[in-house]
């Protein structure tokens, strides 16, 4: 999405950053180009699509800004043959906030790009496969498993597997997730505040994430879950998205399934469905995981054709998405 745009008044200045996109970009310098912006999640995605298009252009000779329609439809062309319809909508719209940004024409409006990405969407659908879901038998296994071990990582792991299901966190709340966060009104049910709510923990949950909470110093940081190192050292910083990404992929080798390729939305994703087998009402859903929209929880617990219905209230219609 684009952001409030930066106006450049040198021509030495859009020159300068002329010259840095059209080679390789850093996070860093393109926290400077948009103005701060943006989270450090999105400059990396947004950095790692743009060198990956000016090192098409580069290798092909093609100017990479401002980008012609021509230069645009092949790269797309090119790498469509390997990549989903929704990586390639990613890059077109990384293309569309640098152009725009630089306050160069924006390619992907021009109607052979519009007209190729209509086509792609067409021939593509369906291959944006729903992430695995984390469900609740998944989670007592893994309890099973791993309610014992002495090993630091595998309980910080494990009641970041509660805390994530029963709580159905984005993983951006559990990166940012506070010990001041957990409430101990009852002693065998922890209470944990999300914006202004309040859930309550299972007595499992309560124990995974106590014993984890023992662990570690509460004084050396705000934050509940940490980093380790190799040797069992645990660090003040918080955990990164790369580390919990990591460790929600990992749980499918802990239960023996290594063909389940969990990902940050796979523990909401089971959360929902076990909400909606609980006799939850999607719109109850969308209030309990904080979505901004029933569409999510609509196409989680299966309903597909009425999130495809609401998904046209929110939002603005372009024939390629």
């Amino acid at each position: 999405m684009l952001k409030r745009r930066t106006s450049f008044t040198k021509k030495e200045e859009v020159s300068k950053y002329k010259e840095i996109l059209s080679k390789t970009i850093t996070t860093e310098q393109l926290a400077l180009l948009t103005d701060h912006q943006y989270a450090h999640s999105s400059l990396l995605a947004m950095a790692k699509d743009w060198n990956l298009f000016s090192e098409f252009c580069r290798q092909h000779q093609l100017c990479v800004l401002p980008a012609s329609s021509t230069t645009v439809r092949r790269f797309i062309e090119y790498e469509s043959r390997k990549r989903k319809f929704s990586t390639i909508r990613r890059y077109t719209v990384t293309i569309t906030v640098i152009h725009k940004f630089m306050s160069c024409p924006d390619p992907i409006r021009q109607t052979d790009v519009r007209l190729l990405l209509m086509s792609l969407r067409q021939e593509k659908k369906g291959d944006n496969k729903q992430a695995d879901a984390f469900d609740l038998t998944h989670l007592q296994i893994l309890n099973k498993r791993m309610q014992h071990s002495k090993s630091k990582r595998d309980i910080r792991d494990l009641a970041i597997y509660f805390l994530m299901f029963e709580c159905a966190l984005k993983r951006a709340e559990l990166r940012d997730f506070q010990t001041s966060q957990l409430l101990d009104h009852d002693i065998q049910h922890l209470h944990v505040t999300l914006h202004q709510e309040t859930y309550g923990l299972s007595a499992e949950a309560t124990l995974a994430i106590g014993k984890w909470r023992s662990l570690i110093d509460t004084g050396e940081s705000p934050y509940l879950f940490r980093s380790i190192d190799r040797h069992q050292n645990i660090a003040a910083n918080k955990l990164n998205d790369s580390s919990i990404y990591r460790i929600l992929r990992n749980a499918g080798e802990r239960l023996g399934m290594k063909h389940l390729k969990f990902s940050g939305q796979s523990t909401r994703i089971g959360a929902a469905r076990e909400l909606h087998k609980q006799g939850m009402k999607v719109k109850e859903i969308q209030s309990f995981g904080r979505w901004h929209s029933p569409v999510m929880p609509a196409q989680y617990v299966g309903n597909t054709h009425s999130a495809e219905t609401m998904m046209l209230h929110y939002k603005s219609f372009k024939p390629w998405k």
